[in-house]
């Protein structure tokens, strides 16, 4: 996620703190000190820390778990409204989402419960206050992760509570349909938040907007996948490109972008592939390095080849979750084709605009195979010179 600071790793899982939370330490210290003085400030910054370490255990509960399913995780990102783990995938199985989903609040409860017997007092839930000393500051502790525990129960997808209510719902009906239930449950509760909020809080006006527009995306993501899943990357590739030399200067590549339409292209030596450079690639280029400059010192050529039988949901997952704006489709050492954004892009408007019957018997059909055409430069059309004679008439 963009503006977010590394502080660690774990198995294999990149840790990030979001810059915003930097604010949100400096208002909660501030307020502190003007309750208390420095000790105040101390205090209530030991509480924000402290909060966000129980949230990056409840989202390690969740992506330890999803590992072990054998769902990938990327990162875990700390944000002033809670955490975010960037899964690389969707668990469609009922009973692993269940499990992803109660390791993260169960982690809370487990907190709460081992901190419970040294504060002498019975927890009350919502009852977050600025802490003066030890006892005071582990009650606060006790008090946020049972909040934290209930609220994460509320089914308001994508919370823990919405993919809880997913899961359930999946056991006795279809993924996509349990998801579009979540999702709108999801969306009523997020108006009702902001509804409240508008007269109460700010923070859940915040939350309820963060849930709304969480749903509809984890919503839009399932579709898409259900719309993809019995393709495979041959079928939607582009097979008529234009690729470049690797000598060729990144203003004679933006050139290619408006002849061709093209966005993304295959930098070749011969027939062998060095990379792939973009339109923002060549822009940023040429305005930081020159015109004149070689594509080749501009490629990406690190981009993972793709064998053409892949399945093309695994792939969009990887291009969203990687940030790829397109992939070379390779088959014996040879490229054979091109995937980028626009052929999924297309590929699903087309689809969104058939009738479900139609739409199904399309994705059962399966696109030919031909060799690609891949021109080093389109044709370009030279007007006749006035001074040539036209052809003469055939005779009628």
């Amino acid at each position: 996620m963009r503006w977010s600071l590394k502080i660690g790793r774990v198995s294999g899982i990149g840790l990030y703190l979001h810059v915003t939370l930097l604010l949100l330490f400096a208002l909660i210290g501030y307020a502190g000190f003007v309750e208390m003085g420095t000790r105040g400030a101390v205090w209530a910054l030991a509480l924000v820390a402290s909060v966000l370490a129980c949230i990056l255990l409840h989202e390690l509960g969740h992506s330890l778990i999803a590992q072990r399913l054998g769902v990938q995780v990327r990162s875990i990102t700390l944000l002033p409204i809670g955490g975010v783990a960037a899964l690389k995938g969707i668990p469609e199985k009922p009973w692993h989402e269940i499990a992803i989903t109660l390791s993260g609040p169960t982690i809370n409860l487990a907190i709460a419960a081992v901190l419970l017997p040294f504060t002498g007092q019975m927890p009350r839930l919502f009852a977050i206050s600025m802490p003066h000393d030890l006892s005071s500051f582990l009650a606060t502790m006790v008090n946020a992760n049972l909040t934290l525990f209930v609220f994460n129960f509320i089914p308001a997808f994508p919370m823990d509570g919405g993919r809880l209510l997913r899961a359930v719902l999946a056991l006795v009906m279809s993924f996509p349909r349990a998801t579009v239930i979540a999702a709108t449950v999801g969306q009523v509760l997020a108006i009702g938040f902001v509804l409240v909020g508008l007269k109460f809080s700010l923070w859940l006006v915040i939350i309820g907007v963060f849930i709304f527009f969480g749903a509809e995306g984890e919503e839009k993501v399932v579709r898409t996948r259900g719309l993809l899943r019995d393709l495979v990357v041959e079928e939607v590739m582009a097979r008529d490109f234009v690729v470049l030399a690797p000598t060729a200067t990144v203003m004679r590549g933006l050139e290619m972008v408006y002849h061709t339409g093209q966005d993304d292209f295959p930098v070749m030596d011969g027939d062998r592939l060095l990379g792939i450079v973009t339109r923002q690639d060549m822009l940023d280029t040429a305005n930081q390095r020159g015109p004149d400059t070689p594509v080749v010192e501009a490629m990406d050529s690190e981009l993972p080849p793709l064998p053409p039988h892949t399945r093309l949901s695994d792939v969009y997952e990887t291009m969203m979750t990687e940030g790829y704006q397109s992939l070379p489709v390779v088959q014996d050492d040879r490229l054979i084709g091109l995937l980028s954004h626009d052929n999924i892009s297309r590929y699903l408007l087309v689809q969104s605009g058939l009738k479900p019957a139609r739409r199904r018997a399309a994705g059962r059909t399966r696109t030919p195979a031909p060799p690609p055409v891949i021109r080093d430069a389109p044709p370009v059309a030279v007007p006749r010179s006035p001074a040539t004679p036209p052809p003469p008439a055939s005779p009628s």
